[in-house]
């Protein structure tokens, strides 16, 4: 872990004040936004969040474009720059506002080091305007919430060719499942060559999808006999087959219910219930509820971890289609391959409360043996090599910025171009990286960096 100094200084009215050095990292986020009516439900704000409370090994201050301020993403060590886009998902994945970023880097951020993209779709545009308009040279890592495959995108213009060109801009990109890369690269291959699916499978990279340990909660004594498919109810996730299952299930019992609470539809049967809650109070729902229904999918991307990660988490067990995709997010579950396998699991759950707690101790045994944290040491290993890839410049300009600002022990980057006449066209980046491996010169962890000389450091 990078050194963090904490020391006192002086600010402009000359108080003292605490302040934060460190070698900073500092990330722009582009983001996804598919749900803009309530970004703080978001699941890209989901994503983001989960990361930038796991990746700690690294000084990281995120620099995150928001079409508006994000509460959950707030004292972070984060700072929020409004960046409107178009609320519909298909549109807002083609659309980056130039004129915006330029507004933003002339007058609040000051230094970037990493591009973190959550739009492949967008990463070659973004990268190609910040290398060719600004003083950075950042290269790009990201996490992909969505292909356009076929047989799950339906309806206008498919992107699909774009997802790939710009997973090839990033170092990495993360996403799901193993059964999610396979999806990807089988058709890619129908478009790209042999070279460019050699990179684009070192380029992929599967990160499940988990939770943090503290989230983890113990079994409700006395659950509903409520079974709950927490997936969008829409043929992709076999909602039609599933009704089909707790109809045959409804003519043999009718001692439970079914609660969709992603459904947008009025009562779809007497046994239905489709209650929606805020985050904390659905989570306590699963928790009150018999079992979970996992259902055959086409994507095999975030929404078979997230369903099954939100209930397990919550003591929720799960049945679950026989598929790879699910056996990655929980080995230890009861499978099904066909309608009286599904109906013969949902009898015993709903009639044997101890093989229940059986398979939930199973499941949340798996979880904690691959929680988040543990997934969040690999992303930090993989910013780590990729900021020592960053390019750097030694010369005798470095050495006269290194005297600089150690005579003046603090210095803002504008003040320091303007005594050293650094500007014009040359790449900044190259310097701030060798500026940053002296070992007594600091960035500052908060949004707007500096450069700080400490006598006292030590590596």
């Amino acid at each position: 872990m990078s050194l963090i100094l904490v020391l006192l200084g002086k600010s402009q009215k000359t108080k003292r004040r605490c302040v934060v050095l460190a070698k900073t990292v500092r990330i722009l986020v582009l983001p996804n936004i598919t749900y803009s009516k309530d970004l703080e439900k978001d699941s890209y704000v989901q994503v983001l969040r989960n990361m930038i409370l796991g990746l700690r090994r690294e000084p990281i201050f995120w620099h995150i474009l928001s079409p508006e301020k994000i509460k959950r993403l707030d004292k972070l060590h984060t700072a929020q720059h409004h960046f409107p886009v178009p609320s519909k998902p298909q549109v807002m994945r083609q659309h980056l506002d130039t004129f915006q970023l330029e507004a933003l880097f002339k007058e609040e951020i000051h230094d970037v080091d990493l591009i973190m993209s959550h739009l492949p779709e967008q990463t070659h545009q973004l990268k190609a305007w910040v290398w060719n308009k600004t003083h950075h040279e950042p290269k790009v890592f990201g996490y992909s919430h969505w292909f356009d495959l076929q047989g799950t995108a339906t309806g206008g213009v498919k992107s699909f060719n774009q997802n790939i060109l710009g997973v090839l801009e990033m170092e990495k990109c993360y996403i799901n499942t193993s059964k999610q890369k396979e999806l990807v690269l089988d058709q890619a291959k129908r478009t790209f060559v042999k070279g460019v699916i050699r990179q684009l499978k070192d380029i992929l990279t599967v990160q499940n999808l988990g939770i943090f340990t503290s989230q983890i909660k113990d079994p409700h004594p006395d659950p509903d006999k409520v079974i709950v498919f927490n997936h969008r109810p829409d043929p992709s996730k076999d909602y039609p087959h599933f009704l089909k299952i707790t109809d045959a299930l409804y003519r043999e019992r009718q001692d439970f219910k079914v609660w969709v609470p992603m459904s947008k539809r009025k009562q779809e049967r007497d046994y239905i219930t489709t209650e929606r809650y805020a985050k904390e109070d659905y989570y306590e729902k699963l928790r009150n509820c018999c079992v979970g229904f996992s259902p055959k999918q086409t994507y095999a991307g975030w929404s078979v971890a997230v369903a099954t990660t939100d209930g397990l988490m919550n003591a929720l067990p799960y049945i679950m289609y026989n598929a790879d995709y699910y056996k990655e997010i929980n080995p230890t579950a009861d499978f099904f391959s066909n309608d009286d396998e599904a109906l013969a699991l949902l009898n015993k759950y709903l009639d044997d409360p101890d093989h229940r707690m059986e398979m939930i101790r199973k499941g949340q045994q798996h979880l904690r043996e691959n929680v988040w944290e543990k997934e969040m040491v690999k992303m930090n290993d993989d910013i780590e090599m990729i900021v020592r890839s960053l390019h750097q410049t030694h010369s005798p300009k470095t050495e006269q910025l290194v005297k600089v600002i150690k005579e003046e022990g603090s210095i803002s980057k504008k003040d320091l171009w303007k005594r050293t006449g650094f500007g014009g066209s040359v790449k900044w980046s190259r310097y701030r990286r060798a500026l940053l491996e002296h070992p007594n010169i600091f960035d500052t962890l908060d949004a707007v960096s500096s450069y700080n000389w400490s006598e006292t450091a030590e590596n």
